[in-house]
This record gives C-alpha cells, sequence and structure tokens, in this order.
C-alpha cells in the first residue's frame, strides 16, 4: 500500500511540474530597455534562418544554427545625452540612436542624427512607447513629439493578446528647415505563440509576437511632397528571463522585413548575443567582393559592375535610406569583363545602399539615383 501510495506521489509530482513548465509567461514594462541599458545583437545571415512562421503552445523553437555575420549594439541613453538635450530636457523616457545617416544629397539636403525617444507609460495606455523622435535636417536640429504615440507593445503581454494603435509625427514646417517628413499609421500586434527558443545566446521561455506596420510616408521639399508606403513586419521572441546574468530586454530573435501586396520578406535577422570575436565569425568583408566595382556615381539609367576575378551567384540588394528593400539580382560577374549590369530607371531620386554577398562574403556601397 505504502509503495502504491509513493508511486501516484511520484507520478502527481511529475505531473504538476509539467504544468508548471508549460506556463506561457506574461511581460510587463519592466522587461523594456531603460536608460543606462548597452544591449549587444548578433546579425545572421539569411540563409541559416531556418522556418521561422511555425508556432503553437509550449512550441520550442530552435534556432541554433543561426550564422552570425556581424554584431552592433543598442544603446539606451538619457534623453539629455542628446544632441536634441534642449528640447527633451525633462522628458521622463529613454533615447536610442536609429542612424547617423538617413539622407546625404550633397548640395542639397543632408538628414542625419536620427535618434527615436521611447517612454514607459504605466497609466492609460499601460504601454512601452515612441514617443518623439530627433534628426538633424542640413545641421539643423529638427525635433518631433508623436501627435499620437506609437504604442509598440501594450501590456500585460500575454498570449493570444492583440491590439491595433496608430501612430502619427510629422517635423514643424520653418523657413528655416529645407525638407520635412511625416509618418502616419498603424501598427497591428499579436501575441500568436508561446514556449521556448534556442539560440546561440541561450535557452529561454518566451512569447512569440508578430508586429505589422502599415504606414504613409512623406517627404517634403520645398515644392512638392514626395510619399510612399513604408509597411514591415516583424517577428519578435520576448522574454522576462535572463541569460549568465543578463538581462535580455531586446526580442531573444527579430527576423524583420517588408510587405508588399501581402507577402512579407525578410531582410533583416539579428539576435541578442554576447561580444564574439570578428575573427571567430567568419565574416570576411573585404576579400573577394571588395575587388568588385560599379559606375556610373550618380546614375541616371543603368549601374555596371565589373570584377577582377569570376564571381558566380553574387546576392544584390538594394535598400533605400529607411531600410526598406527596392530591388534584389543574384549577379554572373566575369573575369575583368563588364557583364552584368541592372536599370534603376524605377527608383526615386535619392540615396541608396547596394549590397553585395556570397556566402560569408559581403561589401557595401552607396549610390545616388538623379
Amino acid at each position: 500500500m505504502m509503495k502504491r501510495f509513493f508511486t501516484l506521489f511520484i507520478l502527481s509530482a511529475i505531473s504538476f511540474s509539467t504544468i508548471v513548465a508549460q506556463t506561457p509567461i506574461t511581460l510587463t514594462n519592466a522587461d523594456m530597455p531603460t536608460n543606462l541599458d548597452t544591449l549587444r545583437f548578433s546579425n545572421a545571415q539569411l540563409s541559416s534562418l531556418g522556418n521561422y512562421t511555425a508556432t503553437g503552445t509550449n512550441y520550442n523553437w530552435d534556432f541554433t544554427t543561426l550564422v552570425p555575420s556581424g554584431q552592433g549594439l543598442r544603446s539606451f541613453v538619457n534623453p539629455g545625452n542628446t544632441p536634441y538635450f534642449i528640447f527633451f530636457s525633462g522628458f521622463n523616457g529613454s533615447a536610442e540612436k536609429i542612424a547617423d545617416t538617413l539622407l546625404d544629397l550633397p548640395g542639397v539636403v543632408s538628414i542625419t542624427d536620427f535618434y527615436q525617444f521611447y517612454k514607459k507609460s504605466t497609466t492609460n495606455p499601460n504601454a512601452y512607447m515612441a514617443d518623439g523622435v530627433g534628426l538633424s535636417i542640413s545641421g539643423l536640429p529638427v525635433p518631433s513629439f508623436y501627435e499620437d504615440k506609437d504604442e509598440i507593445y501594450n501590456f500585460p503581454l500575454s498570449y493570444l493578446r492583440f491590439d491595433s494603435t496608430s501612430f502619427r509625427f510629422s517635423t514643424p514646417n520653418t523657413t528655416l528647415i529645407p525638407i520635412g517628413y511625416s509618418s502616419t499609421g498603424k501598427r497591428a500586434t499579436r501575441v500568436d505563440g508561446w514556449g521556448t527558443i534556442s539560440t546561440p545566446f541561450g535557452t529561454v521561455p518566451c512569447l512569440r509576437v508578430v508586429s505589422s506596420v502599415y504606414a504613409n510616408d512623406t517627404l517634403k521639399n520645398a515644392f512638392f511632397p514626395i510619399p510612399f508606403p513604408n509597411n514591415t513586419r516583424s517577428y519578435q521572441w520576448l522574454t522576462n528571463a535572463s541569460v549568465n546574468g543578463k538581462n535580455v530586454r531586446i526580442p531573444m530573435l527579430e527576423i524583420s522585413g517588408t510587405v508588399m501586396n501581402g507577402s512579407f520578406t525578410p531582410t533583416q535577422v539579428r539576435y541578442r548575443d554576447v561580444y564574439r570575436d570578428p575573427l571567430a565569425i567568419g565574416l570576411t568583408e573585404q576579400t573577394g567582393l571588395s575587388n568588385i566595382a560599379f559606375y556610373p556615381n550618380p546614375v541616371n539609367e543603368k549601374l555596371y559592375f565589373k570584377n577582377d576575378e569570376r564571381l558566380e551567384g553574387v546576392q544584390l540588394n538594394i535598400n533605400d535610406v529607411l531600410g526598406k528593400a527596392v530591388y534584389e539580382k543574384t549577379l554572373h560577374l566575369e573575369l575583368g569583363v563588364s557583364t552584368s549590369s541592372i536599370s534603376v530607371t524605377d527608383l526615386k531620386p535619392g540615396l541608396y545602399v547596394v549590397s553585395l554577398q556570397k556566402n560569408n562574403q559581403r561589401a557595401t556601397f552607396k549610390f545616388i539615383k538623379n
């Protein structure tokens, strides 16, 4: 009798521990980045991604095969330590530098020092939100608070939560500012799975969040506005756990890209990570692909490419200054001959970034489309 009771007790304990292990986590504002957070991430090669669309309950996502291609830092600072400290003095939040340069048209206009200002609201709404933008237009600091805040996450964030919010901001219109920028749109955020995620950084419990942004952006110059859609989506795996004593804060894994005609195309993969020796990562930024030359720059109709060695299957991608993918093609380059070209007649005038990649080799160039 005692033996039977002991067996039932063990089975009940195992069953109870399994139930506990299967409980989905809930995230709050405390799990979001804050001032003085310096969070390292690794970029990963798209080819190493695997299946990222599968989801479910108590699901185990295994991304341990991700191959890093480089590293970066997300640094969250006091708004008083940014070029826009006068305008955001007393701002109860944090700031993150998004880009050094968004647009650079020599002799025309430049947009630099792009910062995003975040705020944690614990009232109505209880959310982690984008509350302001700072950018320098031709050297002039231009602050802009959101007229309609962008609630990135609403809390408590738990399985099956769905939120649809709107946002709107625009830079001020004055005679001193040669160009303006505005963005109006909606964000749809759905928690569609929970379980555990494994990456080269570690294994943690997580929620899987899909965030889609449908925006209408406009660049305004002295003559006429230039509107363009800016539809993006990100798949994120969020956690409230620590790994080796480090608060994760940012997504354990984030896959972001563009949405066109309802179809999602991933353009970037990055995951929370520790410092890795660049030599150990194995990315050769210059070997081989650095020998590729392209011309003319600026360009009107066609970009030509040549190389001093044969390279088959070089992947070419072009992004605009906002990171939106606008063109992709596989190049086949013969030895010392300009055998490959692409037409850029359909691109709007402005600055673009062209990236070339083959296996673990990569090169990046900028060009101006007239």
